[in-house]
C-alpha cells in the first residue's frame, strides 16, 4: 500500500472508534465500513422525503413518508464496491457455525437480536424490541473466547463494547419477537449480514484510478451528491402536508396503538439519526472539498438533528395529552421542516459560491 492509502486507512481507524449513530442500522453499517477501512461518513450520502411504495398499515400519515431513498448497502456498493450477504439461517446451530467461520476469516458479522435478551440493553428483561448489533473478529488482544463473543454495539441508546455469552447471543437472535417486528418488516430471526468487498471492486474503478488520482474522484462524488441532495423541496412539501392532517383534526389522531406508537416515534427517530449523518457527510466533504462553508451547513445538520430528537422526545413524552400534543407535534414538523428548506438553499448557496 502506498502512503497515500496507508494515511486514508489511519484517519478511517480513527472515524471507527468516534462512529456512533442515533438508529442501529447505521451504527452497525458505519462501524463494519470502518472496520474494512473505509469512511462511514458516507452513510449521510442522501436526504429528501418520499411517499412510501410499499403499502403498509399506518395510523398517522408520517407514516407513509419514506426518509431513507436508499438503503445502506446500496451506498456502500455505490462508494466502496461493497457487496451485502444477507442470510436467514434455518436455525441458531447454523447461524452460530456461520458467525464463527466469519469471524475466522476477519470478518465482522452484523446480526439482529431482541432486546430482551440482550444483558447491555435498557430493555432486558422487560421488553422485546428488534436491534441490530456487530459481532467482531477477536477480542482485541488476540482471537475470541471459546463460550463468548465479542459484541459492538454504537447505537447511542445502548452503548457497548465487550463480551456475549455465545448462548445469551444465539437466544436474542432466535426469539419470537423478532418474527413480530415493525410494519411491513420480514422474520429477522437467525439473520446476519456480512460486509465484502464485491467482485467489481477492480473493475472500471481501477481503469480509472489512471486518469485521476483518488483525491479528485472523491471530490467529485462529494460535490456531486451534495449537489444532487440538496433539491429536496417537493419531498419537504410531503411532510408539510403530513403535518397540516394532523393540524386539521387532531382528535382523530389522539390515541395510538402500542404498534403505532413505536413507528411514529421510530419515524422521528430515524429523522435525528438521519439528519446527524448529514452532517458527518457534510464534514467529511468540506474537508475533502477544501469547502469551509460546507462545515457550516454540517452545523446546520446538526442543529436539525436536535429538533427532531426534541420532537420525538415531545410525542414520546406528551402524546397522552391527547390533541392538544397532536397540534403542538403539527408545529413542531411544520417549523423543522421550514427550517430544513432553508438549509438546503443554504447549501445550493454555499456550492455555487465556492464554483465561483
Amino acid at each position: 500500500m502506498d502512503n497515500e492509502g496507508a494515511e486514508f486507512l489511519e484517519r478511517q481507524s480513527a472515524a471507527d472508534r468516534d462512529f456512533l449513530a442515533l438508529d442501529c442500522i447505521s451504527a452497525t453499517f458505519g462501524i463494519t465500513a470502518a472496520w474494512l477501512g473505509h469512511d462511514p461518513s458516507v452513510l449521510g450520502d442522501h436526504w429528501g422525503y418520499h411517499r412510501r411504495a410499499d403499502a403498509v398499515e399506518s395510523e398517522w400519515p408520517v407514516e407513509q413518508i419514506g426518509i431513507h431513498r436508499r438503503t445502506p448497502e446500496e451506498i456502500l456498493s455505490e462508494w466502496y464496491g461493497l457487496a451485502a450477504d444477507h442470510i436467514q439461517h434455518a436455525d441458531s446451530r447454523r447461524a452460530e457455525e456461520y458467525i464463527r467461520a466469519q469471524l475466522s476469516d476477519g470478518n465482522p458479522v452484523i446480526a439482529w437480536v431482541d432486546t430482551f435478551h440482550v444483558p447491555h440493553s435498557s430493555f432486558h428483561g422487560q421488553q422485546h424490541h428488534s436491534h441490530r448489533i456487530v459481532i467482531h473478529p477477536g477480542d482485541g488482544n488476540g482471537g475470541e473466547k471459546a463460550d463468548a463473543l465479542r459484541i459492538v454495539d454504537r447505537y447511542q441508546g445502548s452503548l457497548f463494547d465487550g463480551f456475549m455469552e455465545s448462548g445469551t447471543l444465539l437466544t436474542a437472535m432466535s426469539s419470537d419477537a423478532l418474527g413480530e417486528a415493525r410494519r411491513g418488516d420480514p422474520d429477522w430471526r437467525n439473520r446476519t449480514v456480512v460486509l465484502k468487498a464485491g467482485p467489481l471492486e477492480r473493475g472500471e474503478a481501477h481503469k480509472a484510478a489512471r486518469k485521476e488520482t483518488r483525491e479528485e474522484r472523491q471530490q467529485d462524488r462529494f460535490r456531486s451528491a451534495v449537489a444532487g441532495n440538496a433539491l429536496f423541496s417537493t419531498g419537504a412539501d410531503l411532510v408539510t402536508a403530513c403535518a397540516d392532517a394532523l393540524r386539521a383534526t387532531p382528535d382523530a389522531f389522539a390515541s395510538l396503538s402500542p404498534v403505532g406508537t413505536i413507528e411514529v416515534s421510530a419515524w422521528f427517530g430515524e429523522l435525528a439519526s438521519q439528519r446527524a449523518l448529514n452532517a458527518r457527510f457534510l464534514r467529511a466533504a468540506a474537508e475533502t472539498c477544501a469547502l469551509p462553508l460546507l462545515a457550516d451547513r454540517a452545523a446546520d445538520a446538526e442543529a436539525l438533528s436536535r429538533r427532531w430528537e426534541m420532537t420525538r422526545n415531545y410525542f414520546f413524552l406528551r402524546f397522552r395529552k391527547g390533541s392538544v400534543a397532536v397540534q403542538r407535534i403539527a408545529d413542531l414538523i411544520t417549523e423543522t421542516v421550514t427550517l430544513e428548506k432553508e438549509w438546503n438553499a443554504r447549501l445550493r448557496e454555499s456550492l455555487a459560491e465556492s464554483g465561483r
